[in-house]
């Protein structure tokens, strides 16, 4: 059956209420997310999370704000995602009963099937979480979403959609259905079942696309109190980035207080330019004051996968049980975790 939207905004009222606080995916999805949120409903964005570091404006806690493109296993946490979470379905109710598998406050679209990594990897989800997202609230206020035609760019480039609807063809159709974007009422119908462009003027706009979203590459990174160029920052242009492959936090910058953070200048403007160039595309607009950049506490968090150990029911129930804060199956055979360094 597909999903039924209204069922949604019942279950989880406060997707469609106005004037939350949220925190963000630093990456191309959780931006739109953001510009979606603020523009529609008025939320603020006050941090981001990136599995190895969350940055959230200071006098706030995480436990009040939502967490957009972001599957988060805490009941009293509420967040949007889209990632595989459960390894094995036949073992979510023990788990569930024991308290760690936890994403009864989480919009999740795989769990909404049913869908686990140990049967169901090939039938994940393959869009973003702002096309979720965007249906969810074109549901709740129809007058209120609006897309300009130039919104497609953005909307196939976000996870990698445009990749995925022929690479994953079978699968992309049978979600297509699912998220009823084949209804002509769906706010996404005419993007992708609309007849206004040709393959060749499809590939034409993402190729414009993809040199604007290079335009904001980063051209090096601040650590250790100077910025260096240089470094792993070739196609980089969609993405905040605020630790290094090691986990080591970067582009943060000491506010005069010691105590808390401000993006680097050169990383914020970058990124800023790129979420501004989206939204100009997509018809929404970038306000300032809705998104914070300083006075940042940062937390880390522990990251984790099995790429050096077995994965199984046994070991998968072993990580459960030390009641990871997020996870995402990354193949049928791994699954990336993040886990709190000092649990409360």
């Amino acid at each position: 059956m597909p999903i039924d939207y209204d069922a949604v905004i019942r279950t989880f009222p406060w997707v469609a209420e106005r004037d939350h606080n949220c925190i963000l995916s630093p990456d191309s999805d959780g931006f739109l997310c953001g510009l979606l949120m603020s523009n529609v409903l008025g939320w603020h964005t006050k941090g981001f999370y990136d599995g190895k570091v969350l940055l959230l404006e200071e006098g706030l806690d995480k436990d009040d704000c939502i967490f957009l493109d972001l599957d988060i296993n805490r009941s009293h946490i509420r967040s949007v995602g889209h990632h595989v979470v459960a390894y094995n379905k036949r073992l979510t109710d023990e788990l569930q009963a024991k308290g760690v598998f936890q994403y009864s406050a989480c919009i999740q679209p795989n769990n909404m099937r049913g869908f686990d990594g140990r049967n169901d990897f090939q039938l994940k989800y393959p869009f973003g979480t702002i096309h979720l997202l965007v249906g969810i609230i074109h549901a709740a206020l129809p007058d209120h979403v609006k897309i300009a035609p130039e919104g497609i760019w953005p909307l196939l480039f976000a996870d990698g959609v445009w990749n995925n609807l022929f690479g994953y063809t079978e699968n992309c159709l049978d979600w297509m259905d699912w998220l009823g974007i084949t209804d002509r009422a769906h706010i996404l119908n005419r993007f992708f079942c609309g007849a206004d462009y040709t393959v060749y003027e499809i590939m034409r706009g993402l190729d414009t696309f993809l040199r604007i979203r290079d335009e904001y590459n980063a051209k090096g990174s601040f650590s250790d109190g100077r910025y260096s160029t240089g470094g792993r920052t070739k196609r980089t242009g969609h993405n905040l980035r605020i630790t290094d492959p090691r986990g080591k936090p970067i582009n943060l910058v000491p506010d005069s207080n010691g105590a808390t953070f401000a993006i680097h200048q050169r990383e914020r403007d970058r990124v800023v330019g790129f979420i501004q160039q989206m939204a100009k595309h997509i018809g929404w607009d970038y306000s300032t004051e809705d998104w914070c950049w300083d006075r940042l506490c940062l937390t880390k968090f522990r990251k984790g996968d099995f790429s050096k150990g077995r994965l199984n029911n046994s070991s998968y129930m072993a990580l459960m049980a030390r009641h990871p804060f997020s996870l995402a199956m990354t193949s049928s055979q791994n699954i990336e975790y993040t886990e709190v360094i000092q649990p409360p």
